[in-house]
């Protein structure tokens, strides 16, 4: 019987306000060209929708950005991308969309819940096996998730980007159907689904190449066939229902700046675009 992760609470919201492909476009938005910060001197807070999938960098970026701009404090809330998403829609507030995926920031600009050019690419993510250090199971492929006895939790399709990432592959597999009799647990959010392996739920999930960063002596990657799984990226754009444009961008501009690109770097994440 599949249950939901009963540990965590679907947003995990701190003191910061910030949820998991297709490529962002390029473009000449001042947050790809603006280094300096707001003009404003005053007090600026920026609310910021952030999918888990890169929580410890955006949290590192965040202290960074507000230590070198004083004014400007950023809340972020953490979770799954489509249900901060649905968040931000249903209550036409926050400055910044950050989903896991590029997959969710096609959804917001259908939606219009962003503006589209001020859309950039922060990092990269491709998708993994994740298992407990050691490989215990001994698992290699994608097939092995089927085996009996191999306990497999996933991302929840709809509200985290990662889900529906790990439907595609395993249906890119013909595997789903055969997997799926293992699966014991749907995580809402890239965090959750990271610390099912890290805690010892689960066998394997389904996830991403910085997970093994998250966790470096508890998770190990097993890497998946590009032809089943292609390299997602991290995006991010000022919401539609911002009154903060010009803050919004500088810390976008940030956040692909050099400096904004190596405290990614640092935490595991590729900032370059994956070889095919």
């Amino acid at each position: 019987m599949l249950r939901l992760w009963r540990a965590f609470p679907v947003l995990l919201t701190i003191s910061l306000v910030a949820g998991c492909g297709g490529a962002a476009r390029p473009g000449t938005s001042r947050a790809q060209t603006e280094r300096g910060g707001p003009k404003s001197t005053g007090p600026i807070r920026l609310i910021a929708f952030v999918g888990s999938a890169s929580k410890p960098p955006a949290s590192a970026a965040k202290a960074a950005y507000e230590k070198a701009h004083p004014n400007v404090s950023i809340d972020m809330t953490f979770g799954g991308s489509g249900t901060l998403l649905q968040q931000m829609s249903l209550e036409k507030m926050g400055d910044i969309y950050m989903p896991g995926s590029d997959d969710y920031m096609e959804k917001a600009e259908a939606k219009e819940a962003v503006i589209p050019e001020t859309r950039a690419i922060i990092a990269y993510l491709v998708p993994m096996i994740c298992v407990q250090k050691g490989n215990p199971k001994g698992i290699k492929t994608l097939a092995d998730l089927a085996k009996p006895g191999v306990i497999v939790g996933l991302a929840e399709p709809g509200a985290v980007c990662l889900g529906d990432v790990s439907a595609e592959i395993l249906e890119n597999a013909g595997l789903l159907g055969a997997v799926r009799k293992n699966i014991i647990t749907y995580a809402r959010s890239c965090e959750q689904t990271q610390q099912l392996v890290q805690l010892g739920e689960v066998d394997a999930v389904i996830g991403w190449d910085a997970f093994a960063s998250w966790a470096p002596d508890k998770i190990e990657v097993v890497p998946i066939p590009l032809k089943y799984a292609r390299p997602r990226n991290i995006p991010a754009a000022v919401s539609a229902f911002s009154q903060q444009r010009e803050a919004a961008e500088s810390f976008i501009g940030f956040l692909i700046s050099p400096e904004g690109k190596a405290i990614f770097a640092k935490y595991g994440y590729s900032v370059e675009p994956p070889k095919q």
